[in-house]
């Protein structure tokens, strides 16, 4: 039997309303419970893992989805949590909310986005009021959990360090490491560095490796996660060290912005000036030469971040994990002449 599309275009049940639960039901043919199961995150050890996957291919036909409202006031739980990160225009940071947010939908949960603008304190106040309120559990960019929350909170800090909650983080190490390695074995030995201008622990990280591997402090400039003022920073530090045959960015957003300022300055990229990036964003791919990276999959980070969560809200308690990070050679990157 066909279904009726409805006028916004969404599939509609037997009835000709909403698909509802016992639409996806009917299709696998079991309970409107096992829906409910599947949909409320209480099917391990209670449904096969086949009928799970069969209701979601259902649903997923259907075009159904699950009503959070309705379902919070019936169970008194809200099944939302939030995710705070520090600027939402950082294109990063979209791949992590979508990770995050596609592993909780196929859980049942909603994700609450809340962007801080790089204001730590923002952050945490409002992740604060909201744990206070509606939400279940937090996921936590660079923001340190509110002073109350102990161990057992339900909260995970991502790309942070924080006692006693679990934690998972790129290999900011690792990534600096192989990107200084690659420069290195290109032949450069007048290395710069343009840093974040936040003073977080991924950061502290990627400076301290490069000062290792440099043996010492390399000629640095700092910026926030804009082309212009990244642009600014790498100006000035091409002008105070025109000898640079190569730079290290932070960030490929910091990488773009060295591509306007070596532009600005008549040099031509990997000929004048080799430049690596981190973070594998695609504005590396469009750059002309495409930008030598440290890539990082920000959806598998969010995802991971998520499950993460998830087990403690079942009362499990998750290892913090460090996420493979890797270098990625493109043509911004060659020896010095």
């Amino acid at each position: 039997m066909r279904r009726r599309v409805g006028r916004a275009g969404k599939l509609r049940g037997l009835s000709g309303e909403r698909v509802t639960s016992v639409d996806v039901a009917r299709r696998v043919g079991v309970s409107q419970s096992t829906v409910s199961l599947v949909f409320s995150g209480k099917a391990a050890g209670r449904i096969s893992a086949r009928t799970e996957a069969a209701v979601r291919e259902a649903a997923a036909e259907l075009g159904y989805r699950p009503n959070a409202a309705a379902r919070a006031l019936k169970t008194g739980a809200a099944r939302t949590i939030v995710l705070v990160v520090p600027d939402i225009t950082n294109p990063f940071f979209g791949g992590l909310l979508r990770g995050a947010q596609t592993a909780a939908r196929a859980a049942g949960y909603a994700v609450a986005l809340i962007d801080t603008d790089n204001d730590r304190d923002w952050g945490a106040a409002s992740a604060e009021a909201l744990h206070a309120g509606p939400a279940d559990g937090l996921l936590l960019f660079e923001v340190d959990p509110p002073k109350w929350a102990a161990g057992s909170e339900p909260i995970v800090v991502i790309e942070s360090e924080s006692r006693g909650h679990p934690s998972v983080r790129l290999d900011a190490e690792g990534g600096t490491k192989a990107a200084v390695d690659h420069l290195l074995a290109l032949g450069h030995r007048k290395i710069g560095h343009v840093a974040s201008v936040h003073d977080l622990p991924t950061f502290r990280l990627r400076r301290r490796t490069v000062d290792r591997m440099l043996g010492g402090p390399p000629p640095r400039v700092r910026s926030n996660f804009a082309l212009d003022e990244a642009r600014a920073a790498m100006l000035e530090l091409l002008d105070a060290h025109p000898e640079l045959t190569a730079v290290f960015c932070d960030d490929d957003v910091l990488g773009a912005g060295a591509y306007l300022a070596a532009r600005e300055r008549g040099l031509r990229i990997p000929d004048d000036l080799s430049i690596v990036g981190f973070g594998g964003l695609d504005i590396g791919r469009v750059l002309d030469p495409p930008l030598t990276t440290v890539a990082a999959d920000s959806a598998e980070l969010g995802r991971v971040a998520f499950e993460m969560l998830a087990a403690l809200l079942a009362g499990r308690r998750p290892r913090s994990r460090v996420m493979h990070v890797e270098l990625v050679v493109r043509g911004s990157s060659a020896p010095p002449r």
